[in-house]
């Protein structure tokens, strides 16, 4: 006997199967991505401590670079900096022009692998690159941090 299943059930399905296809699809790059000969930041998530410079904004969980909470960093225009991150599939890692987050502002001059959640993102500021930029999670609120962008010396 078929019977139908109610309009509700079938919107989960499918909203299931587009979730499960942007997973898979998100493992393929991060696969596909060659190691880096350098990596100059480890990017994790996990539950925020007070040091986080959005402890109270967003939701429990942000992003940690070399084990520290949310740091502030100071990169250098013309230099090439590699990001490796491992922060698990629902915080996809990339740099914004807002602290907000929430795959809103993407940077996309000078970054290459924004949107990874396993794996590297590169950033080479030039001159064009705004004074301060964010990394930040696609599906979350506030889980990042600044990056202040100096001249070369």
């Amino acid at each position: 006997m078929i019977t139908k299943l109610p309009f509700a059930y079938l919107k989960v399905f499918v909203f299931s199967i587009l979730l499960l296809m942007g997973a898979l699809a998100s493992v393929a790059h991060a696969e596909k991505q060659s190691q880096p000969d350098k990596v100059d930041f480890l990017v994790t998530a996990d539950f925020k401590e007070e040091d986080h410079p959005y402890f109270l904004d967003g939701g429990e969980i942000g992003f940690l670079v070399d084990g520290v909470q949310g740091p502030a960093l100071t990169l250098e225009r013309g230099k090439t900096y590699v990001f490796e991150i491992d922060t698990g599939v629902q915080h996809d890692f990339y740099l914004s022009t807002k602290a907000l987050g929430w795959g809103t502002a993407t940077l996309t001059k000078g970054v290459k692998g924004n949107y990874t959640y396993k794996g590297w993102v590169t950033f080479s500021p030039d001159e064009n690159t705004p004074d301060t930029v964010y990394y930040s999670c696609r599906n979350h609120k506030y889980m990042g941090g600044a990056i202040h962008i100096a001249d070369a010396k």
